[in-house]
């Protein structure tokens, strides 16, 4: 994690390991560690952050964060970075879209000048990670970028966002759902906590599963339970079949004696819960054939 906080210029320790400081805090400062005046941008030349790892927005809570704004002012500025004679948002892509909300032109910012496009993507990723209300999906994707375009290690990555390792992996895990699981996720139709229980071996088949949470409101347990039951079937198979008792010696003996009656096979189904009950199943293989039967059985009169 050494270079890899000198590569970030003020580390990533530094952003993250106090909850309390506001990462824009951290990032109005240049890489000498010198303070960035506050400049007022003009809103129709800044872009979206590019490496935004979020995917939806509430229109709702943003339309109460543009009263507030309107209300209370802005209290803490965007930051952003000088890119191609504009600006692109390094942290505050809600506040941005609440100041246009609101109807206002300009907006403070901190201005970085360079910025690479690497640390503006790892602190684009940890704010949100951090600091927003992302999907679970989303939280995954953002670890999967740190892992796979930085060089982090789940233990770095676990340091560097305070959380356990398990927590780390267990969020990774979701993106072996499939994706239309996903999207449910991202929607809000299934939880977290739902989508984890979907991952147990004992479930062979979690869209299906998934849909059932939609359609039939299952919860977690209902799932714990289905998957706990399967992996019985699974392991002991010879359980999960009914157990088919031999049938009394008179009763073979009667059904010895229709069979000849009949001349046709004959069975007997009887009821897994009382053996005094069942079934008795008189085979036919043609119209004829049944008629037939139908005439021993009236003759029987």
């Amino acid at each position: 994690m050494g270079k890899k906080s000198n590569a970030l210029g003020i580390g990533l320790n530094s952003i993250i390991s106090n909850h309390s400081t506001p990462l824009d805090e951290s990032i109005s400062k240049d890489e000498n560690g010198n303070s960035i005046q506050i400049e007022k941008i003009n809103l129709d030349l800044i872009d979206a952050n590019p490496y935004q790892p979020r995917t939806e927005f509430n229109e709702e809570e943003l339309l109460e964060l543009a009263e507030t704004i309107q209300e209370q002012g802005l209290i803490q500025p965007i930051t952003v970075r000088k890119f191609n004679g504009r600006y692109q948002i390094v942290s505050g892509e809600r506040r941005t879209r609440a100041a246009r909300l609101a109807g206002w032109t300009t907006i403070d910012a901190y201005v970085h000048e360079l910025l690479s496009d690497k640390k503006m993507a790892e602190w684009s990723l940890i704010e949100n990670i951090q600091r927003v209300d992302l999907n679970a999906i989303e939280v995954a994707k953002s670890y999967t970028q740190l892992l796979e375009n930085y060089g982090y290690t789940h233990d770095d990555l676990a340091k560097s966002v305070g959380k356990s390792r398990a927590v780390i992996t267990n969020s990774l895990r979701l993106l072996k759902l499939p994706e239309q699981v996903q999207t449910w996720i991202i929607e809000g139709k299934i939880s977290q906590s739902a989508a984890r229980a979907l991952l147990s071996p004992g479930i062979s088949d979690p869209e299906a599963v998934a849909r059932d949470i939609i359609e039939k409101g299952l919860n977690v347990r209902d799932i714990e339970n289905l998957a706990k039951n399967n992996e019985t079937k699974e392991q002991n198979p010879e359980k999960t079949k009914k157990e088919i008792k031999p049938l009394d010696a008179n009763i073979q003996a009667f059904i010895q004696k229709m069979e000849e009656f009949f001349g046709t096979k004959v069975k007997l189904q009887q009821t897994a819960d009382d053996s005094s009950k069942g079934k008795l199943i008189i085979d036919y293989y043609s119209f004829e054939d049944l008629t037939r039967i139908q005439e021993k059985m009236e003759g029987l009169n």
